[in-house]
């Protein structure tokens, strides 16, 4: 008769299940409810963990310290896109809502930031303070990038050239989607108000009061959507960069009334400190605000490259023999779709066709790439490779990759043996030698 588990057996269980065993499980096992549940599930387990083992506090730390450098430049820069456009009061009234309900720190804010703008536009400071208030921006838009394709394992950033016009772009695109909120508002303001006045006004407003609320959550994803999709110096689906943007536009929202209202607790509560508790609050409402973001940034990149943590603790500690013979089938797929006259093959679809991890795939691939057996195929307009065979397929035979594979690389040691491994070298050859003799007869597309 089986005993039944502890709870501690039971906790055992899980923990290992939620570590490893959930990444072994494939979407061909599920129904799709399921599915659905368990991708979430993957998503919150991986991003939770980048977000430890890419220490995002740290990076966080960083972007706080260049935010405080760049708040009053970017606010600046916000109120002469609004002045612009003709909107500056409804910007203002925004960097007034997004510092928080404190008069002192508000007011020294916006007075270095009106300031800022006085001092740009006259005399001999014109030029060199537009050119120092792009620079402070530029820089605090670099690092963020920075941060970004470090999650994304982007090793590349953007030149400077096109730094410049995305966020520049971004500037001005900022406040529109800030006015255009506003204007929401006020328009659904104005509705409810005729609405009240109606025979039907008590059955419809609570709906617009519902579009009230929901409208800053709604802009607010659109402009985290929108990060996510840009920043990185990579191509971003736009459903993960939603989800993200869902994510951390909501998160970002709760974190600002916390805020707002721990300001309004200070007010009342903390006499001693006075306006200076408002500063060690707002850097750590920075410091939040960017945790959340950079969280947001990692779970965009999960979200589109969840397929490669598949079976993820297995690849890292495949043995040898498992791992020549997934090699071996890989190759086989790529040859007999040759010899079919088909159309090549790309690693996602090997990966789903036939349920291979495809982080084993892609590690495969690039060592048949790199020993030239196969060679990538780019096409127009897809981010895909494919791949097909590099040479005859006539001459390809297990020996012939093997000898290729064990070849490539360096073998230039100087190994101190003293005289006491003399032989070995050469034994190993001549056993090699005998495995050759037959493995030479078998091609690949015959296996």
């Amino acid at each position: 008769m089986k005993q039944k588990k502890t709870i501690g057996e039971w906790i055992s269980w899980l923990i290992h299940f939620l570590l490893h065993d959930i990444f072994r499980v494939t979407e061909n096992e599920l129904s799709k409810t399921m599915r659905f549940f368990v991708r979430l599930l993957k998503k919150l387990i991986i991003s939770i963990r980048g977000f430890i083992e890419d220490d995002l506090m740290i990076k966080a730390s960083a972007l706080t310290y260049y935010t405080v450098l760049a708040i009053v430049p970017i606010f600046a820069l916000f109120l002469a896109v609004g002045k612009g456009f003709g909107f500056a009061e409804t910007i203002e009234g925004f960097v007034i809502k997004l510092i928080g309900d404190n008069p002192e720190i508000t007011n020294i804010v916006m007075g270095f930031v009106n300031n800022y703008l006085e001092q740009t536009q006259g005399g001999v400071f014109v030029g060199i303070g537009i050119a120092l208030l792009l620079w402070a921006v530029l820089s605090m838009f670099r690092q963020i990038e920075a941060n970004f394709n470090d999650i994304w394992n982007v090793k590349k950033n953007r030149s400077i050239v096109r730094q410049f016009t995305t966020y520049i772009t971004m500037l001005i695109v900022v406040p529109i989607l800030i006015v255009i909120s506003s204007g929401l508002n006020a328009k659904v303001d104005a509705y409810v108000e005729i609405i009240a006045q109606s025979s039907v006004g008590s059955f419809l407003i609570p709906i617009y009061q519902f579009l009230v609320k929901l409208a800053p959550f709604v802009i607010y994803w659109i402009l985290f959507t929108l990060i996510f999709l840009i920043i990185p110096n990579t191509k971003v689906k736009i459903s993960d960069a939603m989800l993200s943007g869902v994510v951390t536009g909501t998160a970002f929202l709760a974190i600002q009334f916390l805020y707002v209202n721990g300001q309004i607790s200070l007010a009342k509560y903390n006499a001693v400190y006075g306006s200076f508790a408002a500063i060690p609050l707002l850097l750590f409402w920075l410091n939040l605000s960017w945790l959340i973001v950079l969280y947001g940034a990692e779970l965009c990149y999960v979200s589109q490259n969840l397929i490669n943590f598949s079976f993820e603790s297995d690849t890292k500690n495949i043995s040898r023999r498992y791992s020549d013979y997934t090699l071996f089938v890989v190759l086989k797929i790529i040859i007999n779709r040759f010899c079919q006259a088909q159309q090549p093959i790309s690693a996602n679809q090997i990966a789903i066709d036939y349920n291979i991890p495809i982080r084993l795939v892609n590690n495969h691939l690039k060592l048949l790439v790199d020993t030239d057996i196969i060679s990538e195929i780019y096409v127009e307009q897809n981010a895909e490779r494919f791949y097909q065979p590099a040479l005859d397929v006539n001459l390809i035979t297990v020996h012939f990759v093997f000898d290729r594979i064990n070849r490539f690389g360096s073998e230039n040691f100087k190994i101190t043996d003293n005289g006491a491994f003399n032989d070995i070298w050469q034994k190993l050859q001549t056993l090699q030698q005998t495995i050759n003799e037959e493995s030479s007869k078998i091609l690949i597309r015959d296996l």
